[in-house]
């Protein structure tokens, strides 16, 4: 048929929120500057199941002591996780906990060398707008997107 183009097969991480449709990335930072690995998932997904899903799977080097992370990640079952992997976790319980737990307060305030490392991703407007429909290609460019950010630091 004239004037239509193939169709896309592939995961799609774009979910409703109240923003439209969105895509969240969850990412492992090893430095100020990189990303060591990341998941993407839609926008409506829970932060804690794909955050789980993410730390069991990733083999972090045997240099990581502490873990430090949102509060979307707080849960039990996230401590347990990073126990496993011999790493501290370095998060603040929910407000609503009836037993919080204490965590290490100055490891916390790095947290947000992830969050400016985002905002570095984000000045690459299509990682910020996200054009790109499938996964596979949405991801390649956020992996380019690190890697300028990478070479950037080096040269």
């Amino acid at each position: 048929m004239r004037g239509r183009s193939a169709e896309k097969k592939g995961a799609q991480s774009l979910g409703r929120s109240r923003g439209g449709y969105t895509t969240k990335i969850h990412m492992i930072g090893g430095c100020p500057d990189h990303g060591m690995g990341f998941v993407l998932s839609a926008g409506e997904k829970s932060d804690f199941t794909i955050g789980k899903k993410l730390i069991e799977e990733f083999q972090f080097p045997s240099t990581v002591e502490y873990l430090a992370m949102d509060k979307g990640y707080s849960g039990r079952e996230m401590l347990k996780a990073c126990w496993n992997k011999n790493i501290e976790p370095v998060v603040p319980p929910k407000s609503n906990m009836k037993k919080p737990w204490d965590y290490n307060h100055i490891i916390y305030l790095y947290r947000n060398e992830i969050e400016r490392l985002f905002n570095r991703l984000k000045n690459f407007r299509r990682i910020a707008t996200r054009y790109d429909k499938l996964d596979i290609v949405y991801s390649g460019f956020v992996m380019l997107g690190m890697i300028v950010l990478l070479l950037k630091v080096l040269c």
